[in-house]
């Protein structure tokens, strides 16, 4: 029989030397349905399997009845480095990360992801530099040479190559987003690349962020902030203040 990441919780994040087993989770707790798919960044990654005409999140974001498909996939383009930021459509509390990688693969040039380092509500400008200086609400280590290596075929159903991460909840409540920067591998060899065939994110969903007179809060993202939209912005508050 094999094993599921479900069957055994080990803990593969080194967040402190609690070794109390964690939570198990169930796939009923996916937030897969709550996840802000228009707002969804990635830096130095393309899909080089995936069809022009679908979305870049969905050769990783997979509903349940996918998962086992990997002939789509996210690969890191220049380098070993990927960011992946998933913003939620309200505030949730996150159980766990569960991801499937590649192994080691040589031939291909691919090598196992190590150092993921996670991000709660990050706000400032998402990049690399940003993320590099900036301090993580959690480092995991993923462990090497487990997932996928290179092959033609499109479903693979070895449960064994799914990692389920556990996250400290106390830490990961009222998480409007989630950014995870894998930032090495285990060969060292940074021109090695890396793929993510799944990444499933399970907790709880709060609801949508209320503000002080009940209704939704909404968040907008500037990818590339226009300087002509702030100056007409700021004629339009002049103009306000004026009583124009």
């Amino acid at each position: 029989m094999s094993h599921t990441c479900e069957d055994e919780h080990h803990d593969h994040s080194n967040h402190g030397h609690d070794h109390t087993a964690p939570i198990p989770t169930n796939a009923e707790q996916s937030l897969y349905p709550f996840i802000d798919t228009a707002k969804i960044i990635c830096l130095n990654a393309v899909a080089p399997a995936l069809p022009e005409r679908l979305e870049l999140y969905k050769s990783f974001l997979k509903e349940q009845e996918s998962k086992f498909e990997c002939g789509y996939y996210l690969q890191s383009d220049a380098d070993c480095q990927v960011v992946i930021h998933i913003p939620f459509t309200g505030d949730c509390r996150l159980f766990s990360v569960i991801l499937r990688t590649n192994a080691n693969d040589p031939e291909a040039e691919l090598n196992s992801p190590k150092t993921i380092k996670l991000f709660k509500n990050f706000n400032r400008n998402i990049d690399f530099d940003t993320l590099s200086s900036s301090k993580e609400d959690l480092k995991i280590e993923h462990p090497e040479d487990v997932g996928l290596r290179d092959s033609t075929e499109s479903t693979n159903m070895d449960e064994n190559t799914f990692v389920e991460h556990y996250l400290p909840r106390r830490i990961f409540q009222n998480c409007s987003s989630l950014t995870l920067f894998l930032q090495d591998n285990w060969s060292v060899d940074e021109d090695e690349l890396c793929r993510i065939y799944y990444v499933e994110l399970r907790g709880e969903f709060m609801g949508q962020r209320v503000l002080n007179n009940g209704a939704p809060m909404l968040s907008v993202y500037e990818s590339a902030p226009n300087p002509v939209d702030h100056q007409k912005l700021e004629a339009e508050q002049d103009e306000i203040g004026l009583g124009m």
